[in-house]
């Protein structure tokens, strides 16, 4: 957001990919440091997922392990315009990133953020991030800020089961789940067997 502010130099985060597989799925573990750049919460680069082979792009379920955690999710359409969903999640909070959602996990607590994942194998989409000086929203001490080089068609704020009981989910423990019902989890490598919300 304010490159010339940017807080003491280190690394924001730490990906640890794969802990746990199942066929074309993977458990992964993100920690977010707690520090902030300028006015800004330490987030993740942020990136969109590639369409699935049935045309519908791949989403993700997140858990939040330890922490206090916003995401911002954006999804562009063909007028480069971008919907915005601004979700606030604690630990054992767990949701749905649904298909065609690009989006950026911001640390908002005191301490590390520690986040799973459970998503299929793909090469993640970075380039519209990086273009536009990352989200369409930066996370701030003082609340959401629009990053200017995006046009806002529209933005809503969601609770974790508010964006799931659009898709007519329910998580418990994700590792857990993941572990013991790994098929529960089909919809991940194929959206399509998800119910459309507009």
């Amino acid at each position: 957001m304010e490159p010339h502010s940017a807080g003491p130099e280190g690394i924001a985060y730490y990906m640890f990919r794969g802990i746990h597989q199942w066929e074309s799925l993977r458990y992964d573990i993100t920690l977010i440091e707690s520090r902030f750049y300028g006015d800004e919460y330490s987030k993740t680069l942020g990136h969109y997922h590639p369409p699935s082979k049935s045309g519908s792009a791949y989403p993700e379920v997140y858990q939040v392990l330890r922490g206090k955690a916003a995401f911002v999710l954006q999804r562009k359409h063909k007028d480069e315009t971008v919907d915005c969903i601004m979700v606030e999640a604690d630990e054992k909070d767990t949701f749905i990133i649904p298909p065609g959602y690009g989006h950026v996990s911001c640390n908002r607590g005191d301490g590390p953020l520690i986040l799973a994942n459970v998503v299929a194998n793909f090469d993640s989409q970075y380039a519209e991030y990086t273009q536009n000086h990352g989200p369409a929203f930066f996370c701030t001490r003082f609340g959401y800020k629009q990053n200017t080089y995006y046009i806002i068609k529209k933005y809503e704020k969601l609770t974790p089961r508010q964006i799931n009981k659009r898709y007519g989910l329910m998580f418990g423990d994700l590792l857990e789940m993941f572990y013991n019902r790994p098929e529960k989890f089909e919809f991940l490598e194929h959206p399509e067997k998800l119910p459309v919300y507009p």
